[in-house]
């Protein structure tokens, strides 16, 4: 949901997005450069990344690394790994200490990610992942003495994503 005005009020000549593919809103979801790096590096004639170019680059590599040690997917809890495959972040150095996120990346290219119930628009911009829950907390104050049985419900959707994209293929990488 945005609540921007469809055109830009403030330097119209700017466009609907920044250089790197991102919307023009100044309203970044993502952890990356501010609107004094932009003006900054336009000034000093540095190209800027492509974001989406990069996003694809990065979940192209895991899917092919998958296809090619037949594994069916790559299940992440490492917060940097997480980053790296779907470019999305949220505390990371809480979740470092108190697990609550997840990605799978199956070899057919479906990424799932388990995001805090609370903020999925920290992971709906990007259109790699295909999916979004939540249920990936194992830790005592979320769950208290339901540990056992939240992760048998987490393993058990693991399991579901599994089925629906890896086909037979139950090799799953953990990091």
């Amino acid at each position: 949901m945005t609540y921007a005005e469809t055109r830009r009020k403030i330097d119209p000549t700017k466009g609907d997005r920044l250089g790197d593919g991102s919307p023009n809103d100044n309203d970044r979801v993502e952890i990356g450069p501010t609107q004094l790096a932009f003006r900054e590096w336009e000034a000093a004639g540095l190209h800027l990344p492509n974001l989406a170019r990069m996003r694809a680059f990065r979940w192209n590599r895991l899917v092919q690394s998958l296809q090619a040690r037949d594994y069916g997917g790559i299940l992440m809890f490492d917060p940097l790994n997480i980053r790296y495959a779907t470019d999305t972040t949220n505390m990371q150095l809480w979740n470092s200490h108190n697990p609550f996120r997840a990605c799978l990346v199956c070899a057919d290219g479906h990424m799932v990610v388990w995001e805090y119930k609370n903020s999925p628009f920290l992971v709906t911009f990007n259109p790699l992942v295909k999916e979004l829950r939540s249920g990936a907390s194992f830790f005592y104050n979320v769950c208290g003495d339901r540990v056992a049985e939240d992760a048998t419900s987490f393993a058990a959707q693991v399991i579901e994503v599994m089925q629906a994209h890896a086909g037979s293929n139950r090799r799953l990488a953990v990091d």
